[in-house]
C-alpha cells in the first residue's frame, strides 16, 4: 500500500469522525468507560493478587509464650516445633527485637513508640513459624495446641482467604461489566459508522462506478472506528497513571499502619495494562467499524 494511499484514508476516515462530532464523542465516551472499568479491575485485582504473593513469601504461624520464660525454656520449646511435620524454620524474638521490628516497619512514624525500651516493653517471647506452604497451617496449629507454655497463636489464613475471595470477585465483577460496556460500545460505534456511510453514500456510489475495489471503500470506515478506539483507550490511561500514585499516596497517608504493604509500582501496573487496554480498544473499533459495513455498506 502507497503512502499516499494510506494518508488518503486517514484524511478520510478523521474527515468521516469530524462531520459526525456528536455520534463520535458518544462513541469515544463509551469506550473510555470501558477502559476505565478494565483499568480499575486489573489494578484493584494485580494489587491483591500481589498482596497474596508477599503473604506466599512469608506463611509462617506468630507463636506467643506467656510469662517469663528462662533460656531452656525457651530452648525446649523451639526444639519441639522444630519437630512438628511442615515446619521449615523456628525464629526466636524477643521483646526487645520484636519493638525494634515495629520501629523499623513504621518507619517515619516509629516515634508512637517512644517511652517503650527494655524495662518497659509490653511485647512478648515469640517464635516466628515458617512453613513449607499454607495448606500446612491447620495441621501445625492443631500440634502447637499441645504443646504447654504458648499464651497466643496467630496465623494469616483468615485473611489470606478473604483477600483470595475478593480477589475473585473483583475478576468476576470487572470482567462481566467490562463485557457490557464493550457491547455498548460496539453497537454505539456502530451507529457512527452507519451514519458516516449514510453521509458519504453518493460519494461511494462514485467511486463503486470509476472502479473503486471494495477494500478501497471501507478501510476510511475502518480507520474511524480504530480513532475512535485508539482515542477512547488513550485518554482513561493517561488520566489513571496519576489517579493511582494519587491513590496509593493517599492510601499510606492516611492508614499508615498499611505501610507494611507493598503495592504494585505505577511503572509496574501500566507497563502491562497500556498495550494490553490499547489493544482491546482498537479491537473495539473494529469491530464496531467492520460489522457496521457489513450491515450498512453494499460493497
Amino acid at each position: 500500500m502507497r503512502p499516499s494511499t494510506i494518508k488518503y484514508f486517514l484524511r478520510e476516515g478523521l474527515s468521516g469522525l469530524k462531520k459526525n462530532l456528536l455520534m463520535t464523542m458518544a462513541s469515544i465516551i463509551a469506550v473510555m468507560a470501558c477502559i476505565s472499568i478494565m483499568s480499575f479491575s486489573y489494578c484493584v485485582a494485580s494489587n491483591l493478587q500481589h498482596i497474596l504473593q508477599q503473604m506466599e513469601d512469608s506463611i509462617g504461624i506468630s507463636v506467643f509464650l506467656g510469662g517469663s520464660p528462662t533460656s531452656q525454656e525457651i530452648e525446649d520449646m523451639k526444639t519441639k516445633i522444630s519437630e512438628i511435620d511442615h515446619v521449615l524454620e523456628v525464629r526466636y524474638i524477643s521483646p526487645g527485637d520484636a519493638l525494634e521490628e515495629l520501629k523499623t516497619d513504621w518507619g517515619a512514624d516509629e516515634d508512637i513508640f517512644e517511652g517503650l525500651d527494655e524495662t518497659n516493653n509490653p511485647l512478648s517471647h515469640s517464635f516466628q513459624i515458617t512453613l513449607d506452604k499454607i495448606e500446612s497451617q491447620d495441621t501445625v496449629l492443631q500440634a502447637l495446641k499441645g504443646i504447654d507454655g504458648i499464651d497466643n497463636i496467630r496465623h494469616g489464613q483468615t485473611e489470606t482467604e478473604l483477600i483470595m475471595k475478593a480477589n475473585k470477585v473483583f475478576k468476576i465483577a470487572g470482567f462481566l461489566v467490562m463485557l457490557i460496556l464493550g457491547v455498548i460500545s460496539i453497537m454505539i460505534i456502530m451507529n457512527t459508522i452507519r451514519i458516516s456511510v449514510v453521509n458519504r453514500r453518493v460519494e461511494i456510489n462514485i467511486m463503486k462506478y470509476v472502479g473503486a475495489t471494495d477494500w478501497f471503500i471501507r478501510w476510511p470506515f475502518i480507520i474511524e472506528g480504530v480513532i475512535i478506539g485508539v482515542v477512547g483507550a488513550l485518554l482513561p490511561l493517561l488520566l489513571g497513571i496519576p489517579i493511582y500514585a494519587k491513590i496509593i499516596s493517599s492510601i499510606y497517608n492516611y492508614f499508615p499502619v498499611i505501610k507494611i504493604i507493598q503495592f504494585r509500582l505505577v511503572g509496574d501496573v501500566f507497563v502491562v495494562l497500556f498495550p494490553v487496554a490499547l489493544a482491546f480498544g482498537v479491537l473495539l473499533g473494529i469491530i464496531g467499524s467492520v460489522t457496521s459495513i457489513r450491515k450498512h455498506l453494499r460493497v
